[in-house]
């Protein structure tokens, strides 16, 4: 063998190849964080619009004629409501979380297969 190719195969050897995960359980966990990913994309684009209305609602209301202070109020409204999405897209202490969601979908398929006369029965 060349210096080369030695040094490759030295190179190979020392990093080693981790443990095979099963295929079932590495696409789950793909799906999983594909699933959070897009709750985290979604609730950054609700936050932001979030703070844009709340910068437009004080822009609004320091330029007109009004003596007294209103804008808090539709933000006070909207976060509260920014609150409660985040807190159904994230879940309560783990409360809707992933696990609740994959204890749900397991549920669902046993209630499933019981009605259709086992799992081994065919639609």
């Amino acid at each position: 063998m060349s210096e080369s190719a030695d040094s490759r195969h030295q190179h190979h050897a020392d990093h080693a190849d981790p443990p095979q995960v099963p295929s079932d359980d590495r696409d789950r966990a793909r799906d999983e964080a594909r699933r959070w990913v897009r709750r985290k994309r979604i609730f950054s684009t609700i936050v932001g619009v979030y703070l844009a209305l709340s910068l437009m609602w004080f822009v609004i209301d320091m330029l007109d004629d009004s003596t007294g202070l209103w804008f808090y109020w539709p933000m006070l409204g909207t976060g509260l409501v920014v609150v409660v999405t985040g807190l159904g897209m994230f879940g309560l202490g783990g409360l809707f979380g992933a696990d609740w969601e994959r204890r749900q979908v397991e549920r669902y398929l046993e209630r499933r297969s019981d009605r259709r006369g086992g799992p081994d029965a065919r639609s």
